[in-house]
C-alpha cells in the first residue's frame, strides 16, 4: 500500500460501486490495513453508491470483530443507516453475526430501532439468535436501585405503522412484533425475561383477560348446547318419531342454538385461514422483494452475500401460515367434521326412521362428545394455574404415538400369528373373529385375563410361546417405554412449567388481537405508546419495604441537599473573605 501512496495513489478512491480500500479492509477484517488506511485519513464514514453502507456496516456483517473495534475507537458512527435505514446491529441480525452484534450491544448500539419498513432491531436478534437477544433486551429494562424503581420501555416493543401509509403497503410490510415472533418460534428462555413478562402482564390486564373469558364462555355454551343435543337424542321414546311438535319444541330450540354456535365457529376458523394465507402471501411478497433491492446492490466481490440472500428467498417461499402451524386449530376441524357427521345421519335418521342409522348416529355423537371437550382445553390454555398441564398433554400425545408405532410393530405379526394358531376356532372363544382376537391381544397387553387353558389345548407347543414372547414385548419393553417417555416429558415440562404457562398466555393474546381486533382497540387506545415509554414499577425487594420508605428517603435526601447548598455558601463566604483580606495586604 505505500509503494501505491508513494505513487500518488488515491486511498479515497471508490469503484463503480462506491466501495473504498477501507470498505474492502474491514469486511476482511484486516485490522493492520484498516489501521493504516485510517491514519492516512481514510474517511470511516464513507457510503457507497446503491446501499449507502459505511465501513462499519461492512464489517458488521462479515463478523470483522477487530476492524469493527478500530473502526468504533476511529469515530465511525455506531447508528449510521443504509439505503434502507438498518444500523450495524441490524445488519448484523439479519446476517446472523451474533458475534458482531455482541460487540455493538457492548459498545452501546441501540436495539430498539426501525429500519424503513418498520421491522425492529430486537425482533431479528429475537428469531436468529435468542443469547445476544437476551442481552439486548437488557436496554429495555431499567433499574434504579436508589429509588428502588424499575423502567420498562414496552413502546419499543410494539412496532407501530405509519398512519400516512397506504392501506395495502401497511398490510404488505406490517411489522412483526417480538412477542410474535417469541411465541411462535417457542422460545422459552426469552418468554421469561422480565420485559416480556411486563408486556405480556399490560396486555393481558387491557384486553386479554376479558378475551380469553369470552372465548372460554362461548365455547362453553358450544360443548353444553351439543352435549345436550346428544343427550337428548339418545333417549328412549315411544313413538317412532324422533321430534314430536309441540312437546319438543325445546329440543328443536336446542338443535338450532347449536347449529348458530356451530356455524360462528367455524365462520370464524374459515376467516382466520383467509386473513393468515393473505398474510403469509402478501408478507412473501413484500420480504422477496425487499431481498431483490439488497440482490440489486451486491458486491461481485463477495458471491457468499449472493448464496446467503438466495438461501433466504427459498426459506420465505416455503414458510406456512401462522394458522396452519397451531395444531389445536387442526384439532378444531377434526371436532367441526364429527359434529357435521353426527348431525347429518341425525337428519337422515329424522327424515327416514332407521333403527340402524339412530345407532350411528348415537355412536357419532359419542365419540363427538368426547373430542368435543377436550377442544376446551385450546380455550383454558390461557390461564396460568392450567398451562403447564395442557402443554404437557400435548407432549404426551406425541410420546403416545411413538409408542403406538412401535407398538404397532410388534402388535401386527403377533396378531397373524395367533389367527394363523387359534383363530376361527370355537375351541377359544375370544379368539373366533378378529375384532376379538385383538382385543384379546390388547388384554395380554394389559396383563389382563385371557384364555391361556383353552390355547394349551388347542396347541401346548405354540400357546405358551406366542403368549410369553408376546408379553414380554408388549407389556414390558413397550410398556415401560412408553413410562420413560412420559417421565422424560412430565420431568422437562415440569422444568418449564412457569415460562409454559406464560407462553400459552401469550399465545392466547395473539389470538384475542387476531380475532377481536375491535376488543384491543377499544381498551388499548394507544396504551402502550403512550403509558409505557416507559412503565414505571417497584423492584421485587421494594414490595418488602414499610409503606413510608418512599417518603422517608425524600426527606432523607432533602436534608443532604439542604446540608450542601448551605455548605456550599458557607465555602463561598469563606473564600471571598480571603479574597478581601489578600487584597487589603497587597494594598
Amino acid at each position: 500500500m505505500r509503494f501505491f501512496l508513494d505513487r500518488g495513489s488515491d486511498l479515497h478512491q471508490a469503484d463503480q460501486f462506491g466501495v473504498t480500500a477501507l470498505h474492502v479492509a474491514s469486511a476482511l477484517d484486516y485490522e493492520d490495513m484498516v489501521q493504516f488506511l485510517l491514519e492516512h485519513k481514510a474517511d470511516p464514514e464513507s457510503r457507497t453508491f446503491l446501499d449507502l453502507q459505511t465501513p462499519l456496516h461492512f464489517a458488521s456483517k462479515n463478523d470483522s470483530l477487530s476492524c469493527m473495534k478500530a473502526l468504533l475507537r476511529a469515530g465511525a458512527s455506531i447508528s449510521a443507516k443504509d439505503y434502507k435505514k438498518r444500523t450495524p446491529l441490524q445488519l448484523a441480525a439479519c446476517a446472523e453475526r451474533s458475534a458482531a452484534a455482541r460487540l455493538l450491544l457492548d459498545f452501546g448500539a441501540e436495539a430498539g430501532l426501525t429500519d424503513s419498513d418498520g421491522q425492529l432491531c430486537i425482533t431479528a436478534m429475537i428469531g436468529l439468535m435468542s443469547p445476544v437477544a437476551q442481552l439486548a433486551l437488557s436496554q429495555f429494562h431499567v433499574t434504579d436501585r436508589m429509588t428502588r424503581q424499575q423502567y420498562f420501555y414496552l413502546n419499543l416493543l410494539e412496532p407501530e405503522r405509519s398512519p400516512e401509509t397506504h392501506l395495502t403497503d401497511a398490510v404488505v410490510s406490517e411489522p412483526t412484533s417480538p412477542l410474535q415472533v417469541v411465541v411462535q418460534q417457542g422460545k422459552l428462555d426469552l418468554i421469561m425475561n422480565p420485559v416480556f413478562l411486563k408486556l405480556i402482564q399490560v396486555k393481558w390486564n387491557l384486553y386479554g383477560r376479558l378475551g380469553a373469558w369470552l372465548l372460554l364462555i362461548l365455547n362453553f355454551l358450544f360443548n353444553v348446547s351439543w352435549t345436550t343435543v346428544a343427550i337428548s337424542v339418545s333417549v328412549t321414546r315411544e313413538s317412532a318419531d324422533r321430534y314430536v311438535l309441540p312437546q319438543d319444541w325445546w329440543r328443536v330450540l336446542l338443535v338450532v342454538v347449536a347449529l348458530l354456535l356451530t356455524l360462528q365457529e367455524v365462520i370464524k376458523e374459515v376467516q382466520d385461514v383467509i386473513r393468515s394465507n393473505r398474510k403469509l402471501r402478501l408478507w412473501q411478497r413484500w420480504a422477496e422483494l425487499r431481498l431483490h433491492d439488497d440482490l440489486c446492490c451486491l458486491h461481485p466481490m463477495w458471491p457468499q452475500e449472493k448464496v446467503f440472500i438466495l438461501d433466504q428467498i427459498k426459506q420465505i417461499r416455503m414458510m406456512r401460515g401462522s394458522y396452519s402451524r397451531d395444531l389445536w386449530n387442526v384439532f378444531d376441524w377434526l371436532v367441526y367434521s364429527l359434529l357435521a357427521a353426527s348431525f347429518s345421519v341425525h337428519v337422515a335418521d329424522v327424515l327416514q326412521p332407521c333403527t340402524s342409522l339412530h345407532t350411528c348416529s348415537l355412536r357419532l355423537f359419542s365419540i363427538s362428545i368426547i373430542f368435543l371437550w377436550l377442544r376446551l382445553m385450546k380455550h383454558v390454555r390461557a390461564f396460568r394455574l392450567m398451562g403447564p398441564f395442557i402443554v404437557m398433554l400435548g407432549n404426551i400425545m406425541g410420546d403416545v404415538m411413538c409408542f403406538l408405532f412401535l407398538y404397532a410393530e410388534i402388535f401386527i405379526p403377533y396378531a397373524c400369528s395367533f389367527w394363523i394358531i387359534f383363530g376361527g376356532s370355537t375351541s377359544v372363544p375370544s379368539m373366533q373373529s378378529v375384532p376379538s382376537l385383538l382385543y384379546s391381544l390388547y388384554r395380554i397387553t394389559l396383563v389382563d385375563e385371557y384364555e391361556f387353558s383353552e390355547m394349551m389345548q388347542r396347541d401346548d407347543i405354540m400357546a405358551p410361546l406366542l403368549c410369553g414372547s408376546f408379553l414380554a414385548a408388549s407389556s414390558i419393553l413397550c410398556v415401560n417405554l412408553l413410562i420413560a417417555l412420559l417421565t422424560d416429558t412430565f420431568q422437562r415440562v415440569h422444568d418449564n412449567s412457569q415460562a409454559n404457562a406464560v407462553m400459552q398466555q401469550a399465545s392466547v393474546i395473539l389470538q384475542v388481537e387476531d380475532s377481536m381486533p375491535i376488543l384491543r382497540r377499544f381498551y388499548d387506545n394507544q396504551f402502550i405508546s403512550t403509558q409505557c415509554a416507559p412503565l414505571a414499577d417497584a423492584t421485587a425487594d421494594a414490595t418488602a419495604t414499610s409503606p413510608g420508605y418512599h417518603d422517608e428517603m425524600t426527606r432523607i435526601t432533602t436534608q443532604i441537599k439542604e446540608t450542601l447548598d448551605q455548605f456550599l455558601v458557607l465555602q463561598r463566604d469563606i473564600r471571598g473573605s480571603g479574597l478581601n483580606q489578600n487584597q487589603e495586604q497587597n494594598q
